[in-house]
């Protein structure tokens, strides 16, 4: 036992190292497969890939131009490549979108005049909701109750009842 486990711990030191290696240049190998294709060498995917997680496909439901695959959306993705080649700022790629576009483009648009409505009309929705809420309750709460029955009323009722029977 006591020289299997001396080669094992020998195997283990020649292995390691090499297996390491193996791990970092499959990773990097990877990391080259996962760039999309059509991308020019030397093109920050990652900023790419943030960038047009931002920007909305115009003609697909809920998706970004990172995630379509209509014609579209691969002309703003290389649009935007073509931006960033440029040496554009995300900020600025983001505007020349918006100028473009719309201010739809953007996944997150920010609070302006214009799309004031979009993000105060829900709370509006929901005050409207809670007022009209609570004039039904007090309408309700504030409504006569029905006039008891007198005695005499009440026998003849229970009369008819027992009769229909």
């Amino acid at each position: 036992m006591g020289a299997v486990n001396v080669i094992a711990r020998a195997a283990a030191r020649l292995l390691l190292p090499i297996l390491t290696a193996l791990a970092l240049v499959s990773g990097a190998m990877a990391e080259d497969a996962a760039a999309p294709a059509g991308i020019p060498p030397g093109t920050d995917v990652v900023r790419l890939r943030e960038i047009t997680a931002d920007l909305r496909c115009l003609v697909c439901q809920n998706q970004s131009i990172a995630d379509s695959h209509a014609g579209l959306a691969i002309d703003l993705r290389n649009q935007v490549i073509k931006l960033m080649g440029q040496g554009k700022t995300d900020a600025e790629i983001k505007q020349y979108m918006v100028d473009r576009y719309g201010e739809f483009v953007l996944y997150d648009p920010p609070f302006s005049i214009s799309n004031a409505l979009l993000w105060v009309g829900p709370f509006l929705l929901a005050l409207v909701g809670v007022w009209v809420a609570r004039r039904a309750i007090a309408a309700r709460a504030a409504a006569t109750p029905a006039a008891a029955l007198s005695t005499a009323e009440r026998e003849a009722l229970e009369t008819r009842y027992r009769d229909s029977a």
